[in-house]
């Protein structure tokens, strides 16, 4: 026969669980956030996440951001960010979050540092290929993002270069023109290869390795 008392008290826990909201489990490890970028998708980054993994990252510290790029302006994404970000660092004891971001991901990223309190959340933030001061390509396409990545746009003078931290640049970027539109901050000339090609080449990750 079953006890009444054992029965209620199950019946508690489950409802417990159920009201509390996620359950994070802890990770002993600072959270590194992957940004995509204009019409990119978060599994771009899994070359370059397989290669924390294998150099000693736990694959729980290791976070994909997805955000509608072709939709939706920087700044709506960038507050997606925050809430991303917020949810996350429980899980870690609060630590500070590392960001590496892909093209228009780094111009998410620093309006989310700048305008989102991502400041005193992260210490760290890695761009590779941004357009930080605009992009000639930005004008073939349509879009709230595509208008922010333009030279001189509202959105970036509004960033009047703040937000940056540690920026990668290649010679032969063909998406950022000019390439060097994608130095700001402390920045430096990776790997000589394509705008996407920076998510995978193993150069650049070392590169990104050195300033986390």
């Amino acid at each position: 026969m079953t006890n009444p008392i054992n029965k209620l008290s199950m019946l508690a826990l489950l409802a417990s669980l159920f009201f509390a909201g996620p359950v994070y489990a802890a990770c002993n490890a600072n959270p590194i956030i992957f940004v995509h970028g204009y019409s990119g998708w978060k599994s771009q980054f899994d070359t370059m996440i397989n290669r924390f993994k294998n150099d000693g990252t736990p694959g729980c510290a290791l976070y994909k951001f997805g955000y509608n790029s072709l939709g939706k302006s920087n700044k709506t994404s960038a507050r997606e960010l925050r809430s991303f970000v917020n949810n996350i660092r429980p899980n870690h004891g609060y630590r500070k979050a590392k960001i590496i971001a892909h093209s228009n991901g780094g111009l998410v990223s620093r309006w989310y540092r700048v305008f989102e309190g991502g400041s005193s959340a992260t210490n760290r933030l890695v761009t590779l290929g941004t357009p930080h001061k605009g992009t000639s390509w930005a004008y073939a396409c349509f879009s709230p993002a595509c208008f922010e990545m333009r030279y001189n746009s509202s959105f970036l003078r509004s960033l009047a270069g703040r937000g940056c931290d540690v920026s990668l640049w290649s010679t032969v970027d063909e998406i950022i023109i000019p390439q060097t539109n994608a130095k700001c901050g402390n920045s430096l000339r990776t790997s000589s290869v394509g705008h996407l090609t920076l998510m995978v080449w193993k150069g650049v990750y070392n590169d990104v390795r050195r300033f986390l």
